[in-house]
């Protein structure tokens, strides 16, 4: 029941303190509906960061939740077992909510038991050709190989492990394999209160991948909702801008993360070995042009 123009839902935003977060809240604070609590989930030693936001957004209802770890998917469990409403929507600091976004996804999700709910993305993603509809033979069998006879499959992970781009369509909804976690509300009696991240990097690689298997596995059908909309950065280009030693890092990181993905849920090994001997070999004619 909506009182006060406020929704019932708890969201829960992750963070290191960055200014972005301000820019989140300002647009949660232009939303249509306002949420009825934001948990700050912040590590300790960046609190002070954050220590003058309440003020900055008197009208909305946050509380500042000190974290012992410096980890996405911890800081967001701890604001999970915090949340005091029925409805609880994960939220990355850089995320943008357009006005009617958050009432939308509550009506969705409302009408809907065992299923959690994502938004569009309004940005335009820089794809490379390789992961877009296949529009030749060389990339139909790209597909093929990782991902059997399925092929190109948005909002699916494929037989190798990788999880093609969210369907972006304009209007209505359809059941995804996964679901990108900068934004999925849920039913507060789905939510996974333990850390299932089994690897501690610099950052949580695939994890909404991993959350989203687990997800389905208890049973929670995923939902994008085309008609509610965010927005934040996000490229899917392979960039050589890094270095050599970060490049390597983060791939190796990304492998490891997505091979232990592939065993616990079963997918092909041998196209998840095709999929990133192609990968390495893409990131290395980027490295030497």
């Amino acid at each position: 029941m909506i009182k006060n123009n406020q929704i019932p839902v708890s969201i829960i935003i992750p963070t290191l303190g960055d200014a972005k977060i301000e820019e989140c809240l300002k647009k949660i604070n232009e939303s249509r509906n306002k949420p009825s609590e934001i948990l700050i989930v912040v590590p300790k030693q960046n609190l002070k960061k954050v220590k003058n936001i309440k003020l900055k957004f008197k009208t909305l209802d946050i509380k500042i939740i000190p974290s012992n770890k410096r980890d996405q998917v911890f800081q967001r469990i701890l604001g999970f077992k915090k949340s005091k409403y029925n409805f609880v929507m994960q939220l990355d600091d850089d995320v943008k909510l357009e006005r009617d976004c958050l009432i939308k996804l509550f009506e969705f999700l409302k009408a809907r038991k065992n299923s959690a709910v994502a938004p569009r993305y309004t940005d335009k993603i820089i794809l490379s050709k390789i992961y877009k509809k296949p529009n030749n033979l060389l990339l139909k069998i790209y597909h093929w190989l990782i991902n059997s006879k399925k092929g190109y499959d948005p909002g699916g992970i494929a037989k190798s492990g990788f999880n093609y781009s969210e369907e972006n369509k304009l209007i209505g909804s359809k059941i995804h394999q996964w679901l990108s976690g900068g934004a999925v509300m849920h039913h507060k009696k789905n939510l996974i209160l333990y850390n299932y991240y089994p690897f501690k990097f610099n950052k949580n690689y695939c994890e909404d991948v991993l959350h989203s298997l687990i997800l389905r596995k208890k049973g929670v059908q995923l939902f994008k909702f085309f008609e509610a909309r965010v927005s934040a950065e996000e490229s899917g280009r392979i960039s050589s801008k890094k270095g050599l030693s970060i490049i390597l890092s983060n791939f190796y990181s990304e492998f490891q993360i997505r091979y232990f993905i592939v065993k616990k849920f079963r997918l092909s090994r041998t196209r998840f070995m095709i999929y990133y001997f192609i990968y390495f070999f893409r990131i290395v004619l980027k490295i030497i042009r």
